[in-house]
């Protein structure tokens, strides 16, 4: 019996502040989940697409789903992704997302590709489980929150969140929880 090919939501931006180093991190992230044989779920806000991670991830014979408002134009580049059409109301839009993911990875990037990763895991009612990318220590500041104040409230908040400071590091751990 073969095993259900694991479906991920990566969140990602390569639009704003943040680190230099931001898209070869995304270039090397999307090699390495086309390697996993994993199938990708992105979300696009406000035509906002993580070009550098998804171009890696098709290169690499990645599988990827752009999930997006029906007013997306997907860039010439990437004219082959598969593109799920969201429906309108925003809560209603990460539970979609949600729905059709196994769980959350976050990368480097915006403040907003962070808030709408935890958006989509509270949609999922915190059952499916994240791991963040911390190159660079770019969520450090996520590790000081969990550990100071979400752990009080949700118990056992550290077998669901998973920071790893590699991808290697990061895929080993957070498959297990899958």
């Amino acid at each position: 019996m073969s095993k259900k090919k694991q479906r991920i939501a990566v969140f990602a931006s390569d639009m704003g502040a943040g680190d230099p180093e931001r898209s070869s991190i995304m270039v090397q992230a999307g090699a390495f989940f086309a390697s996993q044989k994993i199938s990708i779920n992105c979300y696009v806000q406000r035509n906002n697409i993580c070009t550098p991670f998804i171009s890696s991830l098709k290169r690499a014979g990645g599988d990827v789903t752009i999930f997006a408002d029906e007013e997306f134009e997907l860039p010439s580049t990437l004219a082959d992704i598969n593109i799920e059409i969201l429906v309108k109301n925003s809560q209603n839009k990460l539970a979609q997302l949600s729905q059709k993911s196994d769980g959350f990875i976050g990368l480097p990037g915006s403040l907003l590709s962070v808030k709408l990763l935890f958006d989509s895991w509270v949609a999922s009612e915190q059952k499916k489980p994240i791991a963040l990318l911390n190159k660079n220590r770019h969520f450090e500041f996520i590790r000081g929150f969990i550990a100071d104040i979400a752990s009080v409230k949700l118990k056992k908040i550290e077998q669901k969140i998973i920071i790893a400071d590699n991808i290697e590091d990061l895929w080993h751990r957070f498959s297990r929880l899958l």
